[in-house]
C-alpha cells in the first residue's frame, strides 16, 4: 500500500506543479488504479450508537472482499475488520465527530472511500401522567416504533419511555390498558386521514436558512465551477468511489474549481458526487453525472439506464388491455364478484400498447407490471369480515415461481414486449412477490417446514399482524409466509428471482411486501444481481421496494447490498391530504419533502407516487365523493364511486406536478393519466379506458404529458438541486437548478385566484422564462410576480 500511495502522491504533487508553472486550467491527470471492485456508487454509512457494523460484501465484489488490504478512518473513529474480514466495525473515538467522514479502503492497493454519515439522533422522554386513574400497562405507539406499542414504565407516579430519535415530526398515540387515545400533555394533534387524529409532536428545531447549499453554475474542460451559500465548513468530492484530492479543489471565497481526474475520461459514464456541511447540519448532496469525463447538460445524453431520469408507470396486467380473447379464463363461481374476477387484460394488450406507442406518447420509459407467475384455477375466501371471495386476478397468490400464468401470455410474447419495450427505449420492471406463495404451490407442499408458523403461543392467528410479527406474518390463510431462516429458502427464492432477469432480460424488480422479508434475502438477491449480472455485462438493474412503515424502517432496506430505493408513501400520504384537503397546508408537505430529503439524499431514487392498488383513488379524494372519514373499502362495494366536484381533476394534475418537479423517480399508476376514480381494493383496480374520454380526462392527459416532457427535456428535474421559495398555506414555490438550467415550479391551492410575490435567488435573476401552463407573470431584479388560477400551479423553465 505504502508504495502506490507514494505514486499517487506523487502524481498529485506533479498535477500541482503543472498548474502553478502554466497558470491556466491544467491537463486531466489520471489520478486513482483502475478498479472495478464496487459495482454503482457506494452508499454512505450511517453511523450508530457505540459501533456501526459494515457487512463487506454490501460494497464490494465477493471476490475483493478477501483482498482487502488495510482500512484507515477519521480521527474521530476507529476501525476494525472482523477476523473473517467479512465485516468492517466503526466505533466513536470522541464525541466531535463531523457530519461526513472518510473511510478509506485499500484493497490491491486501491484507494476506494466509503463515506460516513454522523448520527443525529437525539434522546426524548415521553411521558404520561394517569391523572389518578389505575393502568395496567401504558405503552405508546407511533411512526417512530412503527406503530408497534412500546410499553412505559411508571417512574415516581407518571409513566414514561425514552427513545433514540431522528430530528422530525412524529405521528403517535398511547395505549393504556390496551385502548389508543391521545397524549393528552400535547395539544398538537393531526388528522390520520381515517377519520380521527394522532397527537404530533416535534423532534429538533433546524434552521434550514443557516445550512450550507451548493450547486454548479457551469464548467470549462475539466473545471467543474461549484458556488457555495452559507457557511462552509468542509467539502467532500468523489469520483465515482474515490475520493477525489484536496489539490482537485480550488476554492477562493464561496467559489470553487473542481477539477475532473483524467480516469473520468476514459468511462462512457461515471458520476462526481459534491458533499459540504457546516457547524449547523449539511448541505444538499450534488450527482454530477460524466458523459467520457465531461459534465452531462443535454438530457439527449441520457439513456434509460439513467434511472435518475426515470419516468415509471405501473400498470395491473388483468386490468389493463385484452390483446388476446383466447387466453381469458375467468373463474367460474357465482360467489366471485365481477370486480373479484379476471377482466381478460394480458401480456399481449401490454405488448400492443407499447407497439402502438401509448408509453412513449405518454412520456414514460419505464414500465412495472404486477406479478404474472401462474396463479389458483379457484377463488379463495378472505380472512378478514365480511369473508368475501377473490380470484388472483392480481398475480400475487402464486402456485409457481417461473411459469407465466395461461391467462396473461407466455415466454415468447413476454419475449416480444421486452424487445419492443427496449427498441423504443423503455425498461420493464416485474413486480415479484418474495414474501409468500400460495398453499397449492409445489415448493410449500413438498416443503411444508418452508413456512413460517400460523398459530401463535397466545391463541391468535398469525395473520396480517404487520408490524408486531413483521417477518412471519401471513397475508391470509392459504398464503403460507415463507421461513427465511433457512438457508435453503433464501437460495430457491434468489434463484427464481434471478431467472426472470436473466431469462428475459429485464431491467429490474419491483418488490412486493419489502419489510415481511428479512434482510438476508435482500443481500443475498443484490448480490447474485450484481455478480452474474451487473457486473459481467455492465448492465445497471433498478430494485425498487414497497414498505409501509417509518422512515428509518424504509430507509433501513436502501443502500449498497439491497435496494435502490423505496416508494416514499410518507411523502404520499403528506401530498395526499395537502393537494385533496383545503384545511391542510403546504407548510406540512414542505416539512415532509425536507423529512425525506434528510434520510435519503437529494439525490434518491425514491418513487414518488400519484397512488397505487392497494388504496383509494387519489381523485376520488380530492373531488370529494369519497372521504377519509369513512370506510375506504367497503364504500366502493356499497355504492359507485366517482370524482365528485370536478376540481378533482385539477388537483390530480397539481398532484402529478409535484411528483413530476421534486427528486426522486415520479410513479403513475394506470388510470391516473385520465382521472379514473375508485374506492380502496378492489375499486381501485378498475379497467384502464383508452377511447371515449371526457373533456376532463382529455385535460388531464395532456397535462401530464406535458409534465413528463418537462422532467424529461430539463436537466434541472433530474439532477438539479432544490430551495423552496415560498410555503404559506395556499401557496407553494420551489425551484431547481442544474448548470444553468433553471426550473421554477408554483402552486396554488385555494379556491381563489391569487397574484403572488417570490423573492428569487441570485442564480435565477436576469434570465427570459418561458411559462408552460399559461400563467401570466413577470420578473423584476430578484422579484417573481405570478397570477395563478384557482386549484392550479405554473412551471417555468430557462
Amino acid at each position: 500500500m505504502t508504495a502506490i500511495k507514494k505514486v499517487l502522491d506523487f502524481k498529485r504533487m506533479l498535477w500541482i506543479l503543472v498548474f502553478v508553472i502554466l497558470g491556466c486550467t491544467p491537463r486531466p491527470v489520471s489520478l486513482f488504479p483502475e478498479g472495478n471492485d464496487i459495482f454503482g456508487l457506494a452508499t454512505f454509512i450511517e453511523l450508530q450508537g457505540d459501533e456501526t457494523e459494515v457487512i463487506l460484501a454490501d460494497y464490494f465484489h465477493s471476490e475483493s472482499v478477501g483482498k482487502i488490504d488495510s482500512v484507515t478512518a477519521h480521527p474521530s473513529l476507529r476501525a476494525r475488520i472482523s477476523n473473517d474480514g467479512s465485516k468492517l466495525y466503526l466505533s466513536p473515538r470522541s464525541l466531535n465527530i463531523p457530519h461526513y467522514t472518510e473511510v478509506r479502503v485499500w484493497l490491491d492497493g486501491k484507494p476506494y472511500s466509503l463515506i460516513t454519515s454522523k448520527s443525529l439522533r437525539q434522546e426524548h422522554t415521553f411521558s404520561f401522567d394517569p391523572d389518578g386513574n389505575r393502568y395496567r400497562n401504558v405503552a405508546i405507539r407511533g411512526e417512530m416504533t412503527d406503530w408497534v406499542p412500546e410499553p412505559m414504565t411508571l417512574v415516581d407516579g407518571n409513566w414514561q419511555v425514552t427513545l433514540s430519535l431522528n430530528p422530525g415530526r412524529y405521528q403517535y398515540l398511547m395505549v393504556a390498558n390496551g385502548q389508543d387515545m391521545l397524549d393528552p400533555a400535547n395539544p398538537a394533534i393531526v388528522s390520520n386521514n381515517a377519520g380521527g387524529y394522532n397527537s404530533l409532536i416535534e423532534i429538533g428545531n433546524l434552521d434550514r436558512s443557516l445550512l450550507p447549499r451548493i450547486y454548479g453554475t457551469g464548467y470549462k474542460g475539466n473545471d467543474i465551477n461549484l458556488q457555495l451559500v452559507n457557511d462552509v465548513d468542509k467539502v467532500i468530492v468523489l469520483w465515482e468511489n474515490f475520493r477525489i484530492p484536496e489539490e482537485n479543489l480550488i476554492r477562493h471565497g464561496q467559489h470553487m474549481h473542481l477539477y475532473i481526474p483524467g480516469d473520468a475520461f476514459d468511462k462512457e459514464r461515471s458520476f462526481i458526487r459534491v458533499l459540504a456541511y457546516n457547524r449547523h447540519g449539511v448541505a444538499n448532496d450534488l450527482l454530477i453525472p460524466l458523459q467520457k469525463g465531461l459534465p452531462v447538460t443535454s438530457p439527449e445524453e441520457l439513456t434509460r439506464e439513467d434511472r435518475e431520469a426515470t419516468i415509471m408507470y405501473f400498470l395491473m396486467v388483468d386490468r389493463f388491455f385484452n390483446g388476446n380473447p383466447d387466453r381469458d379464463d375467468p373463474v367460474d363461481d357465482p360467489e366471485v364478484a365481477d370486480r373479484a374476477n379476471y377482466h381478460g387484460g394480458d401480456l399481449d394488450g401490454v405488448l400492443q400498447k407499447i407497439r402502438e406507442g401509448y408509453f412513449t406518447d405518454l412520456g414514460v420509459n419505464a414500465v412495472w407490471f404486477s406479478p404474472i407467475t401462474q396463479n389458483p384455477l379457484e377463488a379463495y375466501i378472505e380472512f378478514p369480515e365480511p369473508k368475501r371471495k377473490y380470484t388472483g386476478y392480481h398475480g400475487y397468490w402464486p402456485i409457481t415461481l417461473t411459469t407465466i400464468d395461461h391467462r396473461f401470455g407466455d415466454d415468447e410474447v413476454l419475449e416480444q414486449l421486452v424487445k419492443s419495450a427496449h427498441e423504443k427505449e423503455i425498461s420493464v420492471l416485474l413486480d415479484f412477490v418474495s414474501n409468500h406463495v400460495h398453499k397449492n404451490n409445489p415448493l410449500i407442499i413438498e416443503n411444508p417446514d418452508w413456512k413460517t408458523t400460523l398459530d401463535l403461543p397466545d391463541g391468535r392467528q398469525n395473520i396480517r399482524i404487520w408490524d408486531e410479527h413483521r417477518l412471519t406474518t401471513w397475508f391470509d390463510d392459504f398464503l403460507p409466509s415463507l421461513d427465511f431462516s433457512k438457508p435453503e429458502v433464501i437460495e430457491t427464492m434468489v434463484d427464481s428471482a434471478f431467472y426472470w432477469i436473466d431469462r428475459f432480460n429485464l431491467d429490474g424488480f419491483r418488490h412486493d411486501a419489502t419489510k415481511h422479508v428479512p434482510f438476508e434475502f435482500w443481500r443475498a438477491l443484490t448480490q447474485k444481481l450484481k455478480e452474474e449480472k451487473m457486473y459481467p455485462e455492465n448492465k445497471r438493474l433498478f430494485q425498487i421496494g414497497e414498505t409501509f412503515g417509518s422512515h428509518d424502517l424504509i430507509s433501513g432496506y436502501i443502500g449498497s447490498g439491497l435496494l435502490d430505493g423505496k416508494f416514499d408513501f410518507n411523502l404520499y400520504w403528506d401530498a395526499r391530504a395537502v393537494f385533496a384537503l383545503d384545511e391542510e397546508s403546504f407548510e406540512r408537505l414542505d416539512y415532509s419533502l425536507y423529512q425525506s430529503f434528510s434520510y435519503y439524499g437529494f439525490q434518491n431514487l425514491m418513487g414518488n407516487i400519484t397512488g397505487n392498488h392497494d388504496m383509494p383513488r387519489f381523485i376520488s379524494y380530492a373531488g370529494g365523493d369519497l372521504s377519509f372519514e369513512e370506510d375506504d373499502t367497503e364504500s366502493g362495494w356499497e355504492r359507485t364511486i366517482g370524482v365528485g366536484d370536478p376540481v378533482g381533476y385539477d388537483k390530480l394534475s397539481s398532484l402529478t406536478a409535484f411528483i413530476m418537479t421534486i427528486p426522486g423517480i415520479p410513479v403513475i399508476y394506470y388510470g391516473d393519466e385520465i382521472g379514473i376514480p375508485g374506492a380502496n381494493d378492489p375499486d381501485s383496480r378498475r379497467p384502464m379506458i383508452f377511447e371515449g374520454l371526457t373533456e376532463n380526462q382529455q385535460k388531464v392527459k395532456e397535462n401530464l404529458k406535458k409534465l413528463t416532457r418537462l422532467r424529461s427535456s430539463n436537466m434541472a428535474f433530474v439532477y438539479g438541486d432544490f430551495n423552496t421559495l415560498k410555503v404559506t398555506h395556499d401557496i407553494y414555490a420551489y425551484s431547481r437548478f442544474y448548470f444553468g438550467n433553471r426550473a421554477i415550479v408554483v402552486f396554488n391551492k385555494s379556491w381563489e385566484p391569487k397574484t403572488l410575490t417570490v423573492d428569487l435567488l441570485p442564480n435565477f435573476m436576469h434570465v427570459n422564462y418561458t411559462p408552460h401552463f399559461g400563467s401570466d407573470f413577470y420578473t423584476e431584479g430578484d422579484k417573481l410576480e405570478i397570477v395563478l388560477a384557482p386549484n392550479s400551479f405554473e412551471v417555468l423553465t430557462y
